[in-house]
C-alpha cells in the first residue's frame, strides 16, 4: 500500500529553516562541586557533546573546584 506525500519547498527556503530557530534537544546538566553543592541547569543543544561543552563552560564560570559533571537527556 502506498501513501501519497506532499512536501513544500517553502519550508526549506524560509527564514525559520535558514536561521535554525527550531528547538534542539533538552538536556539536564548537574555540576557537582567539592564542597558537596550541586548546580542544575537546563541546556538546549543539538548533540550530547554540545550539551557537555556548555556544561563545562557553566562549570568554569562557577569559579570553584568541580568534582564531576552529569548530563541527562530530557
Amino acid at each position: 500500500m502506498t501513501h501519497p506525500v506532499q512536501t513544500s519547498s517553502l519550508w526549506n527556503k524560509s527564514r525559520l529553516y535558514k536561521n535554525r530557530y527550531y528547538c534542539g534537544n533538552l538536556y539536564q546538566v548537574v555540576i557537582n562541586t567539592e564542597d558537596g553543592e550541586s548546580h542544575e541547569y537546563e541546556v538546549e543543544a543539538d548533540t550530547f557533546a554540545d550539551a557537555t561543552k556548555q556544561a563545562e563552560e557553566f562549570a568554569m564560570s562557577l569559579m570553584t573546584d568541580i568534582t564531576y559533571i552529569e548530563c541527562y537527556c530530557m
